[in-house]
């Protein structure tokens, strides 16, 4: 099945009265009538422009619940409706027509039609009000209302990834009436069109939702959700344990098998998505050759990071892409020779004499296990004839430590992780690997390697501008193959997303996105 038949069965399948989630109405039954949430990190801002949801992934969390989009994703990451009843993408990708639900509102009353989806759609696009998420909302071009139920999304070139950018979380409709009020406001007094409405916020501890009765697709499973910030991990654990939350998320895998043994919790787990590694600075000479990032790859034990860091609950990858991520494609495995890094290293002219000597940039407390993992490939590139120097920083100063223009990039290598929280691999390829239009300036999204290859520009147009999902497949394994053999970056490993409940707890769902979702829940 194409792109443009899959977008179009999805408005297909809603229009003939299959629910979007029944779910949602059967798990509304006995049980406690509050559920809560232990996050890992803290809920700052509620709003899906200026910035998007923060803190990462915990705003996105209560987003979803908060929000409705035109469209959305189930667990697994496959594009179904939400307030597009039916959707439609052009044969020529140039354009796309949604008719909406004629029963959906926002939480102040007012209701959501066509005219409210392109007040949104526009405040998207502008650049000046939502500098974030640039690569989904870029490609808009206009968006026309021919009436209250239909609105046409024109694009500026063919755009495959419109519905993922649909479904994206800053897609999320806001009141218009809100807006007028007060745009500023938004990001601490959200009004949406989800199940559920704030009842109080005080960012960076406590979000209270309450159900929303008004809510198109009947009553949520919970009367209320309480999403507490809970930082620590043992704190999380404890809370857990004896019930003052219901539900954590990012649970340490060293203890997974203790918690395991408790017959009052279950672990709920999902493979990631997102690819941890190592950018390489390209603008460095040494870093130029490829027999220096090829050597650099040979001398990490990926698997054992995989198996002794992690517990099992990480692989090794074999692509740029997670396995599960739409349009991978498995290239070749990672290989560990020691031996060989260091004669490519000779080769390259680098020997105990003339070492080379790399400087380490690792966050603290951002990705699973980010200064142990640093520490081992440190280490094992010393073994290989490599100085390094750590840097550890901390978490909330991590992004602007790296993502600097060339002039002043501080690292050889930065750790980092992509997200593809589209769903998408073109998005996720393309966000990373597709050149920066200045590689002096800062990146144009997350090209922090500079990596610079017009084959692979070229591959990234050409699955972009055909809606056969095959062909944009053959396009995308193509242009993984490329990246592959360039190792701009040295590859570590994919993460599994590892969350914890209490036994009775039903209808929560772990991402392969990150997010733990907690919209369909019940205690």
């Amino acid at each position: 099945m194409n792109r443009r038949e899959v977008f179009t069965t999805i408005g297909t399948v809603a229009a003939a009265g299959v629910a979007l989630h029944p779910d949602i109405r059967a798990l509304a039954q006995a049980g406690k009538e509050t559920l809560t949430f232990g996050q890992s990190t803290a809920v700052l801002t509620l709003d899906p422009a200026q910035g998007s949801f923060t803190g990462y992934p915990a705003g996105y969390e209560a987003a979803l619940c908060i929000y409705d989009r035109l469209l959305d994703f189930d667990a697994n990451m496959k594009i179904v409706p939400q307030l597009a009843e039916s959707a439609a993408m052009a044969p020529d990708l140039m354009s796309a027509t949604v008719k909406l639900r004629g029963n959906a509102k926002f939480h102040d009353g007012t209701p959501v039609n066509a005219a409210a989806v392109k007040i949104n759609l526009e405040r998207l696009m502008d650049k000046a009000r939502n500098p974030t998420n640039r690569p989904l909302w870029d490609p808009l071009a206009s968006v026309e209302t021919p009436d209250e139920r239909t609105v046409v999304i024109k694009l500026k070139a063919p755009f495959s990834q419109l519905p993922n950018s649909l479904a994206h979380g800053s897609g999320s409709i806001v009141s218009p009436a809100a807006l007028q009020a007060g745009e500023g406001n938004i990001a601490k007094n959200p009004v949406g069109a989800g199940p559920y409405k704030v009842a109080s916020f005080s960012p960076g501890q406590e979000l209270v939702l309450e159900a929303f009765d008004g809510y198109w697709n009947g009553a949520p499973a919970s009367k209320r959700l309480v999403f507490k910030t809970i930082s620590e991990a043992a704190t999380r654990i404890s809370a857990l344990r004896t019930g003052a939350v219901d539900v954590i998320d990012n649970v340490p895998v060293a203890l997974v098998s203790q918690l395991k043994q408790d017959p009052a919790i279950e672990i709920l787990s999902s493979p990631g998505l997102r690819p941890i590694g190592f950018a390489l600075n390209l603008t460095r000479a040494p870093l130029k050759d490829a027999k220096v990032r090829q050597a650099l790859n040979l001398a990490v034990p990926v698997k054992t990071i995989a198996e002794r860091v992690f517990f099992n609950f990480a692989k090794a990858p074999d692509s740029p892409l997670a396995f599960n991520t739409v349009g991978y494609k498995s290239v070749s495995p990672l290989t560990y020779d020691p031996a060989k890094a260091r004669a490519l290293l000779a080769e390259a002219g680098y020997d105990a004499q003339k070492p080379l000597t790399l400087k380490l940039f690792t966050p603290q407390g951002l990705f699973p296990g980010d200064v142990s993992v640093a520490e081992i490939v440190a280490n094992a590139l010393q073994q290989a004839g490599v100085k390094v120097e750590i840097t550890k920083i901390e978490a909330a100063s991590y992004w602007d430590a790296v993502r600097q223009d060339a002039a002043n990039v501080k690292w050889d290598l930065a750790m980092f992780g992509f997200n593809p929280s589209n769903a998408s691999g073109l998005y996720h390829l393309a966000s990373l690997f597709k050149s920066n239009a200045d590689d002096a300036g800062k990146p144009d999204v997350w090209n922090m390697a500079r990596y610079r290859n017009p084959e692979v520009d070229a591959l990234l147009k050409e699955a972009d501008s055909t809606a056969d999902q095959a062909a944009q497949n053959a396009a995308l394994g193509k242009a993984q193959e490329l990246i592959w053999r360039d190792n701009p970056y040295i590859w570590l490993q994919i993460n599994e997303n590892v969350s914890a409940v209490r036994k009775g707890v039903a209808g929560v769902e772990v991402w392969p996105i990150v997010f733990t979702v907690v919209r369909r829940a019940r205690a």
